[in-house]
């Protein structure tokens, strides 16, 4: 037997494999519609201002973060309120404040150790009660926001190393994320 006729019938052997009787596979199939005509649709979670934020000191004057010069044992309070719109069926979130809400303005020692020293912690009210979590209401909630920045004081080493330090508040934000 010549090539082509060795490789005809390797091809017509391979096809018949391949096919596997093709035509004497039958079964019964159906098929109803369910009947459901509903449309499935995505809820949504946003934050959004109600009232412009204000800065105060320890001792409840304003001030203006930009031009106020930090030392061991300030604290500074930071508050706004804000809206959220939570609408989903089962839709839990928690309010926070970002995690580089707080940054050295520099990779500079003194910006470091500022940085580092600065603690900031948040309260929040939701709907009057104190707490940082919420359910979607299907309206927008507002949401009293309270941050409070210190530098504790009692760390000499450390303080000296943070003189003429300073921190970024660029990316300083209010967070609401589902639970």
């Amino acid at each position: 037997m010549n090539k082509l006729t060795k490789s005809s019938i390797a091809a017509a052997a391979g096809i018949a494999l391949l096919m596997g009787g093709a035509g004497t596979l039958a079964f019964w199939n159906d098929t109803i519609d369910a009947g459901t005509t509903g449309t499935i649709s995505a809820g949504t979670l946003s934050l959004s201002n109600a009232t412009a934020g204000s800065w105060t000191d320890q001792n409840g004057k304003a001030v203006d973060v930009a031009a106020f010069r930090a030392v061991p044992g300030d604290t500074l309070t930071y508050k706004t309120k804000v809206d959220v719109a939570a609408i989903g069926d089962n839709l839990t979130g928690t309010i926070g404040i970002g995690s580089a809400s707080i940054a050295p303005a520099t990779a500079g020692t003194a910006d470091t150790q500022l940085a580092a020293l600065l603690t900031d912690s948040a309260t929040f009210t939701v709907n009057g009660a104190a707490g940082s979590t919420f359910t979607a209401t299907g309206t927008a909630q507002a949401i009293d926001v309270t941050v409070t920045v210190e530098w504790p004081s009692g760390t000499p080493a450390a303080d000296n190393l943070a003189k003429l330090g300073s921190v970024s508040l660029a990316d300083f934000a209010i967070t609401a994320t589902q639970a």
